[in-house]
């Protein structure tokens, strides 16, 4: 059994109860126990996504836009916002780009939790572990927090919205690509007013 707080690599994916188990914080208020279906549906498209990742996105991109619901897609990705368009520039184009670029890559998840609203709506946060080594040959190591919202449509679960970012140091404006620093240690706009956590 994992412990609170685990990270859940390729085959730690068992089950939703597994999985939120591991969350350090309370599970939301927000469940329904009649939706339980749909949030096992939902587990099952991230488990297909990582096996995806880790094993064929270096080799067939393209592979990867079925999980998203394009072109009603709108992104904001680490590096800048991505609209939903019904031609050129939009997420299509982007997924392009960005795809093949990071695809030689490894994930895994964090403080996932995943909360299903309606028989075709969803919406899941984690942290999420993203390594590798570009198509340019620089090797990368992000965690990065991520929320998505994901909706059924013929069948399907895909994503609609992503949201992707880095806490930052609102002094130093500086972004923090291990996640790992808390938001209270950070939040002044003097870096020396801001208290650092001491952990035991």
């Amino acid at each position: 059994m994992k412990t609170k707080g685990a990270w859940h690599a390729e085959g730690d994916l068992t089950t939703p109860q597994a999985l939120h188990d591991t969350l350090s914080y309370p599970l939301s208020h927000l469940h329904s126990p009649d939706l339980l279906r749909e949030e096992e549906e939902i587990f099952q498209h991230y488990v297909n996504w990582q096996l995806f990742n880790n094993h064929r996105f270096s080799t067939h991109p393209n592979e990867g836009k079925e999980f998203y619901d394009v072109p009603d897609v709108m992104y904001y990705d680490l590096m800048g916002l991505i609209p939903h368009l019904d031609e050129g520039g939009g997420f299509d184009d982007h997924f392009d780009i960005i795809g093949p670029y990071f695809a030689k890559s490894q994930i895994a998840y964090r403080e996932m939790e995943i909360i299903a609203v309606a028989k075709d709506f969803g919406y899941v946060t984690m942290e999420q572990h993203y390594w590798g080594t570009s198509t340019d040959g620089n090797d990368f190591d992000f965690t990065f927090r991520i929320t998505s919202n994901l909706r059924k449509r013929g069948g399907k679960w895909k994503w609609v919205h992503e949201h992707v970012s880095f806490p930052v140091n609102i002094a130093t404006r500086t972004a923090d690509f291990t996640c790992s620093q808390y938001a209270t240690e950070h939040l002044k706009i003097n870096d020396e007013d801001n208290v650092k956590v001491i952990e035991n």
